[in-house]
């Protein structure tokens, strides 16, 4: 009798654990089912910020631009618009510039990142800035602006600056200063040899010079 008493302790004990572990599968159940439709609706937000206020403003940057493409890149965490550049004799540079927006449970972090290559000068290569998840369409767009406005004063740099232009330099044969060659003003081309000036004045005068 006691031996029976026993075993169906023993029973009672396991459809208990078992029970239990059932509630606990549940409930874990419930709580993924919950997060995954969280992470959905997070990536929908985040979508829909990336097309409607990032996309439009780095397509207008690419128009300015003869040698940049711009993209858009989605993984499971991660939303981002990505332009690139390609090396060109007035950027020699190839430059990768990307505004990434990463959700979270009630917030987006906005990350810059810029990657120049080669590294010839010091340059900001990213920032963040956590704006709430619903209701920062205005803040999200004035943020992404003033980044893209930052990367067009660094972009510009790379136009004068003399590591970058070291095999792109000139002289002005009448005043004598270096120039990048997309920089001058103008051209003129003698017996085969092309002339680069820095100003119409130095042209000018090269030009009375050489007629004499």
């Amino acid at each position: 009798m006691e031996k029976n008493t026993l075993s169906e302790k023993i029973v009672d004990r396991l459809k208990q654990h078992q029970q239990e572990l059932a509630g606990k599968q549940q409930q874990t159940d419930s709580n993924m089912k919950q997060m995954l439709e969280q992470r959905e609706q997070q990536g929908i937000i985040v979508g829909q910020a990336v097309e409607s206020i990032i996309l439009p403003r780095m397509e207008e940057l690419a128009r300015q631009f003869d040698n940049a493409k711009v993209e858009v890149l989605h993984t499971e965490a991660v939303f981002s618009c990505v332009c690139e550049f390609t090396h060109t004799p007035r950027f020699p540079a190839t430059v990768r510039f990307a505004i990434a927006l990463f959700p979270a449970s009630d917030s987006i972090t906005a990350r810059y990142d810029l990657n120049i290559l080669p590294v010839l000068m010091e340059y900001q290569r990213n920032a963040e800035e956590t704006f709430p998840l619903v209701g920062n369409e205005n803040a999200l767009a004035i943020w992404v602006e003033d980044k893209i406005l930052d990367f067009v004063d660094t972009y510009l740099r790379l136009e004068t600056h003399p590591l970058y232009q070291k095999d792109n330099t000139v002289v002005d044969i009448v005043c004598g200063m270096r120039i990048p060659s997309t920089a001058a003003t103008s051209t003129l081309e003698r017996n085969g040899r092309i002339f680069y000036f820095c100003s119409e004045h130095c042209k000018e005068a090269f030009i009375k010079e050489s007629d004499k």
